[in-house]
């Protein structure tokens, strides 16, 4: 609602609408009543109890222990009492006539009720000014003589008065509104100030309060990490040193992701499906070293195997064994003399080499590595092919051509599937957080009991995720 009130119908706008004054003044005291008595309850316990222990007959070591816990009792419900008589002072427990100076305060029952006398009368002269001025309005559009006529003149005037009468009750309802937020904001205050002074509330004193959604948070965020490197680290592999520090980078924001939710998930906060991801994330680094290493190897073994092809080619056409050797290296892109070496280091069975995923993974000293050979503080291997070797779609076929072909598409495939399936489980940890670092697509397979479990099992374990 706009503060000129445009939309409001005058002829049947009510005084306790929600765009003016709505509640109920002696619901409010009625509320404020009932707390009312229950710190009158509170004041005579305290004294009851205070009257108990003051006295003779309690020189004794449990008499001076029960008066300690007894003290100690009264001044809980002392401090109870001030915050129940506030509250009650605040709220009000009759509905009295309002001070004569709007500025001075007074309990919200009665300030409610003078509220809504005032704008019960703006409406009553807002409905008749807006009656009048319609009326004046129909006449004039139906009236045919010219503008400058005398009864359309008095019709304009007698308009022009009602539309002022309809900005003074307009303005008359501000004001009454203005009052309202102003003692509504001093019985608040009120309320607010006993809660947070009488000692009962106990307030976070230290910054590792609420450490649980410190880490919920440092893992969600380490997994959005996680996700946009792993990405980057994928497109850019072939950029010496770039494609391995994004890679190890990728891979410290997994294992920080993958801590968190351990953490979050044993608080009872997070899933053991939101730790299972990020393991999966994890392991996948360990898996893309293995197979990219598998898949360069069969394609050095390829070129290799197309090389020997090549040479017993070249033997049946008549060349003599050092002539076919060379061809058949120049065509395939092999070193002189290394055909039997390529063919001799192609790669072993891939499954027991997967047996050193999880080491692969969190070896830190392997990453590093690599960044040195890449960044040449390392001698790398020796390659076998030479400079402007052909591809592998250029060379004779065999069964390292496959392998190698296999072995590059399960190595995109151990990076790709793992990042998407942790992308998708991001959940927003704030309102408003984009779709792209929060998408939580997972959200409805964690409300299936089991698969969104939580917790620690006969000490806070949940069934399922509520969302």
């Amino acid at each position: 609602m706009s503060d000129d009130f445009s939309g409001v119908d005058w002829q049947t706008a009510r005084y306790d609408d929600k765009e003016f004054t709505p509640g109920d003044p002696y619901e409010v005291a009625r509320l404020g009543k009932r707390i009312a008595d229950t710190a009158a309850l509170i004041e005579d316990q305290a004294a009851k109890l205070h009257n108990l222990v003051d006295g003779n007959g309690w020189d004794s070591d449990a008499g001076r222990e029960f008066q300690k816990k007894t003290g100690d009792t009264v001044g809980l419900l002392t401090k109870a009492h001030r915050r129940y008589a506030a509250a009650a002072e605040a709220l009000g427990s009759t509905v009295d006539t309002a001070p004569a100076d709007e500025h001075a305060h007074t309990d919200w029952a009665t300030a409610l009720d003078h509220a809504q006398n005032l704008v019960r009368a703006a409406l009553v002269e807002a409905r008749t000014a807006d009656a009048d001025r319609g009326h004046c309005q129909k006449q004039l559009d139906a009236h045919p003589g010219p503008d400058d006529h005398p009864d359309k003149q008095r019709l304009d005037k007698q308009k022009d008065c009602a539309d002022a009468d309809l900005e003074a009750a307009k303005r008359d309802i501000r004001r009454a509104l203005a009052y309202r937020d102003a003692q509504a904001g001093h019985a608040k205050a009120a309320i607010q100030d006993a809660v947070e002074h009488d000692g009962l509330k106990d307030p976070r004193h230290h910054w590792w309060d609420g450490w649980q959604d410190w880490v919920a948070d440092i893992g969600h965020w380490a997994g959005v990490a996680a996700a946009a490197l792993g990405v980057l680290a994928l497109v850019l592999s072939w950029v010496p040193v770039l494609g391995e520090v994004l890679a190890a980078l990728a891979l410290i924001a997994s294992v920080v992701a993958l801590v968190c939710d351990t953490v979050s998930a044993l608080d009872g906060k997070g899933t053991w499906l939101d730790v299972a991801i990020d393991a999966i994330g994890v392991l996948s680094f360990g898996a893309g070293r293995l197979l990219g290493t598998a898949a360069k190897e069969a394609s050095v073994a390829a070129r290799g195997a197309s090389a020997l092809k090549d040479v017993g080619l070249a033997r049946e056409a008549g060349l003599n064994p050092a002539a076919a050797r060379g061809l058949a290296e120049a065509l395939n892109g092999v070193k002189p003399g290394q055909i039997g070496k390529a063919l001799a280091e192609g790669p072993a069975e891939l499954l027991p080499r997967m047996r050193s995923v999880v080491k692969e993974s969190l070896d830190a000293k392997a990453y590093v590595d690599d960044i040195k050979v890449a960044a040449g503080r390392l001698p790398r291997e020796a390659s076998l092919v030479t400079d402007g070797a052909p591809g592998l779609a250029q060379i004779s076929g065999s069964t390292f051509k496959t392998m190698a072909g296999i072995g590059k598409a399960l190595y995109i495939g151990s990076q790709t599937l793992p990042l998407a399936l942790g992308w998708s489980n991001l959940a927003p940890v704030g309102e408003g957080e984009s779709k792209v670092t929060g998408p939580n697509l997972l959200s409805g397979l964690k409300g299936i009991p089991g698969i969104g479990a939580g917790g620690i099992p006969f000490y806070n374990w949940t069934w399922h995720a509520s969302g």
